[in-house]
């Protein structure tokens, strides 16, 4: 990939509606998603493809990925054998097709297992791939979506509060047999798993995998009895070993008392919105978001809640619905495994269908398959711990992002730009949805702790409502910085219904001249949750199309050795492109950093946010951007100073008892929640029309940053391959 590429893939996602403009964290995040989305192809042809597809990893490649992955982030990654293939668990060959005992089935689970939250207290998400194995789209894509999680943990705030909130879990290939079948023998497309009962001739036979969930098992309008027929849901319900390993290990996962033993009987009524838990199935092709009910054209009883987090999934990839109820709706699929996680374990449950074909081509798979669906993925497991409740909140649409900052006493100027209605209302040609009507009540802005972690003495303000431009909301907050250098800040948006919407966040580096006399104000404790960052050994030089100032690189400590998880012993497949022993043999780990030198700004006030450079999704090394670089987080550091208002002690869960409280006007005070002493603005009311975040089609500091970090990767693959 060329420098003129990336160039052109930040101008795309500055482009893009609701995804990025600027340089705030939730922008950012997405900024950096696309980058690395579009670098990714580069590390895939370290392992193994399908011929004539170098796009996609192959059985062997995934397999290999996943083990590697493993090995080189020990507290962040590890692997489970689940289950095993038909073949395998039936002791047996498949001589039609050379295939000899068959795969175990894996699942990856992702999560900062020695960070602040045990897993009892995680959310969970589950998302499976590779059911109907001529799909070449859904594994990559989720693989992918592992490598950016891990890539970008101690780099992206966002992604590190959900690895200390979320358990990710992910089964990249549910039907291996079936997957070497169409990898091999590609004229097959084969769809089913080989399990041969049936007298069906060779290319005929199997089960397939997604009807043979127990839930609406059998029906005669989504399924098929006849065993040769690409739809035919087996002998029984959950026959099938592929289906048992995924049904056990979601069994695992979700909450017990959620289930339901008999939920055919129970159909129409809601589980509500306490419910945790969220599955995600992917397919292709189509470019739909499909959810219960599949089995008839009928909505489910959560519909409210389930359409709302498809329709904020579409403001990313632009895919239409495809449920019971939508005009959208294909065709019915009785015993699929969406249907089953919601209507059986009570989960919130989704699916994709990616791109055009099965066998898909790669520049529509790497130029928009690839970025318009990770920040789905994202989004997913961002509500993964109370996905009914948090797809009726409201969305920070950009920041949190420091607008200035005075190095003279710390004072930090907080702006953020949330909306009830952007997100669930951006499908084209679909009417505008009842969850996104209530507006934006209010921001709560928290200083190194995350909304959920809260307790009384942490530091968290509500902000002031300054401007509204049509659903969008403008709020701001003026505060002293209780210290200098690195810090976290998190919002999080709620709604006249009480309704609270995902959390979004920022790092930040905060200046801030030392006074020789001491603060006599009190001390709050921040989060103890705040990784710390560094860059590795970095390159001394990037690969850009302008000359830029030389970063300033900081020496890596020794990185703590690794336990390598034991891979199982090599499987049946042919490798027909590229050797593993071009695999990179040098990468980042999830050791702890420190933090790089920053250049001090020479104005007492000045805009100066920390730009989160993008790191390799295989552990690649980077350079720190020459404009700014992600902050060191102290977990120990304690503030010496207080913010110019006092913090307010909340509960951030509880919910107002007036449910058509008005939205604050612009200018209007709003009040401590304590004393009701009114709080005056923090600035003069705003006159003008708010800019839509939409409307930036030029290249920010902040993507030039991305582009030298992204440039810098490519540098360090092209060393690698000469």
């Amino acid at each position: 990939m060329t420098s003129e590429n990336m160039v052109s893939v930040i101008r795309s996602c500055h482009r893009r509606k609701n995804v990025c403009s600027g340089c705030h964290a939730g922008a950012l995040l997405r900024c950096v998603i696309l980058v690395v989305a579009a670098l990714l192809p580069a590390f895939v042809e370290a392992y193994d493809t399908i011929e004539g597809h170098s796009c996609f990893r192959n059985l062997k490649g995934t397999m290999d990925s996943m083990f590697d992955l493993a090995d080189e982030y020990p507290s962040l990654a590890s692997v489970s054998d689940i289950g095993d293939s038909y073949l395998k668990s039936s002791n047996s060959n498949n001589n039609d097709y050379n295939l000899e005992g068959g795969f175990d089935i894996y699942a990856m689970n992702i999560t900062a297992s020695n960070g602040p939250h045990q897993s009892s207290a995680k959310g969970k998400v589950l998302i499976t791939a590779g059911m109907h194995p001529r799909e070449y789209a859904p594994p990559e894509l989720v693989m992918r979506f592992a490598e950016s999680l891990l890539g970008g943990y101690n780099v992206d705030p966002d992604i590190t509060w959900l690895l200390h909130h979320t358990e990710v879990h992910l089964i990249f290939q549910v039907n291996p047999d079936g997957r070497y079948v169409t990898e091999k023998y590609q004229e097959t497309l084969w769809r089913k798993n080989l399990n041969p009962r049936g007298g069906c001739s060779s290319d005929e036979i199997g089960v397939d995998i997604n009807r043979n969930f127990d839930i609406m098992w059998g029906d005669k309008d989504g399924s098929s009895s006849n065993p040769c027929s690409s739809t035919y849901h087996g002998r029984y319900p959950v026959s099938e070993p592929e289906t048992q390993a995924v049904v056990n290990y979601a069994k695992d996962l979700f909450p017990e008392e959620q289930r339901r033993d008999n939920p055919e009987a129970k159909m129409d009524v809601p589980y509500g919105e306490d419910i945790k838990g969220l599955y995600l199935d992917v397919h292709s092709p189509g470019g739909y978001i499909f959810f219960p009910w599949g089995f008839e054209d009928l909505a489910s009883p959560d519909d409210d809640a389930l359409q709302a987090l498809a329709r904020k999934f579409s403001s990313f990839n632009g895919y239409k619905l495809w449920a019971g109820g939508q005009p959208d709706m294909q065709y019915l699929a009785a015993g699929d495994s969406s249907d089953y996680m919601y209507g059986a374990l009570g989960v919130a449950s989704f699916g994709l269908e990616l791109g055009e074909e099965f066998y898909e081509d790669c520049d529509l798979f790497d130029n928009e398959v690839v970025p318009n669906n990770l920040p789905v993925l994202l989004y997913a497991a961002m509500t993964a711990k109370k996905p009914f409740s948090l797809a009726k909140g409201p969305d920070i649409i950009t920041g949190p992002e420091i607008m200035q900052q005075n190095v003279q006493d710390g004072t930090i100027r907080v702006e953020v730009v949330a909306s009830d209605s952007l997100l669930v209302n951006s499908i084209n040609g679909y009417p505008d949805f009842k969850t996104g009507d209530q507006g934006v009540n209010k921001v709560r802005l928290y200083l190194d702790v995350h909304p959920d972690d809260y307790k009384e003495g942490d530091m968290a303000w509500e902000m002031q409502f300054v401007a509204v431009n049509s659903d969008e909301h403008m709020f701001e907050l003026e505060v002293i910085s209780p210290k200098s250098g690195p810090i976290t800040l998190y919002a999080q948006a709620e709604d006249s219904d009480g309704y609270l919407g995902p959390v979004s966040s920022a790092f930040f580096d905060v200046e801030k001249k030392e006074t020789a006399t001491p603060s006599k104000a009190p001390t709050a404790n921040p989060s103890t949750e705040q990784p710390t960052i560094s860059p590795s050994n970095a390159p001394t030089k990037s690969i850009t199309d302008a000359p830029s100032p030389s970063p300033t690189t900081v020496q890596p400590s020794a990185s703590p050795s690794v336990n390598p998880t034991t891979k199982p012993s090599t499987s049946p497949i042919e490798s027909p492109t590229i050797s593993p022993s071009n695999a990179p043999t040098k990468s980042i780990t999830d050791a702890p950093y420190s933090s790089p030198t920053t250049v001090q700004p020479s104005a007492s006030l000045s805009v100066n946010p920390t730009t989160k450079p993008s790191t390799s999704p295989t552990g690649s090394p980077t350079s720190s951007s020459p404009t700014s670089s992600a902050p060191t987080l102290d977990p120990t550091g304690q503030p010496t100073t207080s913010p110019s208002k006092a913090p307010i002690t909340f509960n951030p869960t509880s919910q107002p008892t007036n449910e058509n409280a008005p939205v604050p006007q612009p200018g209007q005070a709003t009040m401590d929640p304590i004393s009701n002493a009114a709080l005056a603005p923090t600035s003069k009311p705003i006159e003008t029309t708010l800019p839509s975040p939409t409307e930036n089609s030029s290249i920010s500091a902040c993507s030039s940053a991305i582009v030298v970090v992204a440039s810098t990767l490519l540098s360090v693959y092209l060393a690698i391959k000469q």
